[in-house]
This record gives structure tokens, C-alpha cells and sequence, in this order.
């Protein structure tokens, strides 16, 4: 069974967690913050593009008779155990700061929880 609390958002919050999230990557968009790597989460890629690059690696490196090793990582909880610390501090590292920063802060740490 899976014990994960669940957050209880009104649809307001919904809405507003919508707009941010549009603001926020617009913004990383704009200031060109993201990795061509970063595949997750983004318009024309997916985990599909994501795979494909990883096939298209390993078959060039059999072509080239390399020896190929994968290390596969089930991260499907990553969020579970997400710091939100250090969240805030690599939002900060990259420019949003300030109010915007506070807004996240108090997002994170003043959220009631059901188990």
C-alpha cells in the first residue's frame, strides 16, 4: 500500500498553482535555464524523446565496439522525499528571489497534511 499524504487544494489554488507554473516556465524558458537534456516536463519531448536519445547513445557506442553499462534508477517517489530547502535554494541561484522566493517558502512549509 501506498501511505503518501495527500494535500487537500481547493480549486482556487488549483487555478493559482496553474498560473504559476506558466509564469515559472515562461521564465525558464526565457532565460535559457534549462538542459536540451532535460526531457520531463517540457512541449515536444517527453520520457518517449528521452528513450530515444538513450537508444541512439547505446547504438552508437556498439558500433563503435565500446562496452555499454546502464545504471537505471526508479525515482518514482522522488517527490516524497523532495528538499524542500534545497528547492528554495536552487530557485533562488536561479533568479527567483525575493516576495517570489517567500511565496514558495510558505507554499512548502505551511501545507496541511493527511496520512
Amino acid at each position: 500500500m501506498n501511505y503518501r499524504p495527500t494535500s487537500i487544494i481547493p480549486v482556487f489554488a488549483k487555478l493559482l498553482e496553474r498560473f504559476v507554473y506558466n509564469r515559472k516556465i515562461a521564465f525558464l524558458y526565457e532565460n535559457k535555464i534549462l538542459s536540451d537534456a532535460q526531457n520531463g516536463f517540457r512541449k515536444v519531448k517527453s520520457i518517449d524523446t528521452d528513450v530515444q536519445s538513450l537508444f541512439g547513445r547505446i547504438q552508437k557506442a556498439l558500433d563503435k565496439r565500446f562496452h555499454t553499462i546502464g545504471i537505471f534508477i526508479d525515482l518514482t517517489k522522488a517527490y516524497d522525499i523532495l528538499n524542500h530547502k534545497l528547492l528554495l535554494e536552487k530557485l533562488f541561484y536561479y533568479g527567483i528571489r525575493s516576495s517570489t522566493n517567500l511565496r514558495f517558502r510558505f507554499y512548502l512549509t505551511q501545507r496541511k497534511q493527511i496520512y
